[in-house]
């Protein structure tokens, strides 16, 4: 690397290593996942939520089905990092016009897991996502208020805060969830897989995941594991047919991809040959940390091979580290980017070169652009109508989209999906007809992501992806398609 590419290597990832360093500082010592009681918004009669050590267990009629005991080789952990809150009380005058209040034969546990993102918000406020706790809850006090839940049954939400770079973190979240609160199935926000594993395939508790996984986790984890987005295998087949058929997929193709895809990427060489194309040039990365050693190498390489579009199915720091050292050198391939690293977040778009980036299309399983594209969300509007109702605060529909609003609707479409589960099973609830209630819950359509449904064979939600294109002097994405139908792995 000539002394003036390494110049602007450097100063490119400053940035990067600084936030690597606060994250690390603000991770509860970088093992132990952060805990802290629900804090109700202003007005809310609710009582303090008691620390997780002190929960009190439910007795074995709460749920029929028992609970494996840990594998010796795992360490318990001595803290944990779940909080428990309920709906809170609804204030009198509102009372008046709710349905008459019953007690309820049954309060079912559901886990919450959510990051702790205080070092990105450091960086820039947009990345912080609010309040998770007061956005679930505000959902179940809808249910309460309106009368939603099953006949018979509450809900108490159990709340787990994890370091996003700590594996270890989201495994202590899993363990209390199933020893400490003995949750009756849970929900997990981005970059939870780990912990999300560990409760289906360790603890048999049914989980939705935010973010799609590896196909062969969805067999490890039957029939407990369930995500909102598509499983890598379908997402990057359908990634790169969309290329191809929006005529992007010409000249030579080059790929920068981390080994945790290796399943989906697979399957994405498969849909490209049959198509009749190649990927030419291809660097993978392990995805471990901010940025990678091999971002400046896989620029490198696709300058020799004379990459004309790239495909950088990598995370947000390693996406900013190619770019930056991509303009260095004066080299600007077409990017097709992808939900994969959250890169199709306005909050991410905005950290990265508009010379490299204004103009990039990409595929997407949310429904992110919308607001710039003057689309009607009713599903989003409803739910962020009920966080301000239950919070007090105003939550602002424009472009860019912040991370807190991303979070509020990614939080009503995990609980909405937890409310179709108890309703298809409330008359015998039990996790195993919980399960079997969400696979046939039938079309859903989603605040947050695209529209989907769940099947016996089939527990990744979306069935459905648009294209959208960064506007660098919004700057934000735009939606500049419909929904359009997922191919089958045959299709």
């Amino acid at each position: 690397m000539n002394p003036t590419a390494r110049k602007h290597w450097l100063h490119s990832m400053a940035p990067l290593v600084l936030f690597a360093l606060i994250a690390a500082a603000c991770g509860s010592g970088g093992d132990e996942p952060a805990s802290q009681p629900a804090q109700q918004p202003a007005g809310q009669q609710e009582e303090p939520a008691a620390p997780a050590p002190e929960v009190e267990q439910p007795d074995s009629s709460q749920d029929e089905t028992p609970q494996p005991e840990a594998p010796a080789s795992e360490p318990a952990t001595e803290d944990a990092p779940a909080t428990t809150a309920a709906a809170p009380a609804e204030p009198s005058e509102e009372a008046v016009e709710a349905p008459a209040p019953t007690v309820p034969a049954r309060i079912v546990r559901i886990g919450v897991a959510f990051p702790d993102l205080e070092a990105f918000a450091v960086l820039n406020p947009e990345f912080g996502i609010g309040d998770p706790e007061a956005q679930a809850l505000a959902v179940v006090d809808r249910w309460t208020r309106e009368g939603l839940l099953p006949e018979g049954i509450g809900v108490e939400l159990v709340f787990g805060k994890y370091n996003i770079i700590s594996d270890s973190a989201k495994l202590g979240v899993c363990t209390a969830f199933a020893q400490d609160a003995d949750v009756f199935a849970a929900v997990s926000s981005v970059s939870f897989t780990v912990g999300a594993e560990c409760l289906a395939t360790r603890f048999e508790i049914p989980i939705i995941d935010t973010d799609g996984a590896p196909p062969s986790l969805y067999q490890r984890g039957a029939p407990w594991f369930f995500t909102l987005r598509a499983d890598h295998g379908k997402h990057l087949r359908n990634y790169a047919q969309w290329a191809i058929d929006s005529g992007l997929f010409e000249g030579t193709v080059g790929m920068y991809y981390e080994t945790r895809l290796d399943e989906g990427v697979e399957e994405m060489r498969e849909q490209v040959a049959a198509a009749g194309y190649e990927i030419s040039s291809e660097t993978a990365t392990s995805g471990e940390g901010v940025g990678s050693p091999e971002d400046p190498i896989a620029v490198q390489r696709f300058i020799v091979d004379g990459v004309d579009v790239a495909l950088p199915l990598v995370g947000g720091s390693s996406l900013a580290g190619v770019m930056g050292f991509a303009e260095s050198q004066g080299y600007r391939p077409l990017y097709l980017s992808t939900d994969y690293g959250e890169q199709t977040a306005d909050v991410s778009g905005k950290t990265l070169p508009a010379e490299q980036y204004d103009g990039t299309l990409a595929m997407t399983m949310k429904r992110a652009g919308e607001i710039a594209a003057g689309m009607v969300n009713d599903e989003a509007e409803a739910c962020l109508s009920n966080y301000e109702r239950y919070s007090g605060a105003d939550i602002e529909r424009r472009a860019p989209e912040t991370g807190e609003y991303a979070s509020i609707l990614r939080t009503c479409d995990l609980l909405s999906l937890v409310l179709a589960g108890l309703h298809g099973a409330a008359g015998d609830l039990t996790r195993q007809n919980y399960v079997a209630a969400l696979e046939n819950a039938g079309d859903f359509t989603p605040a947050g992501v695209a529209p989907g449904s769940f099947g016996p064979n089939d527990h990744s939600l979306v069935d459905h992806y648009r294209a959208i294109q960064w506007d660098a002097g919004c700057p934000c994405w735009t939606a500049v398609s419909g929904f359009i139908p997922m191919v089958a792995r045959d299709g």
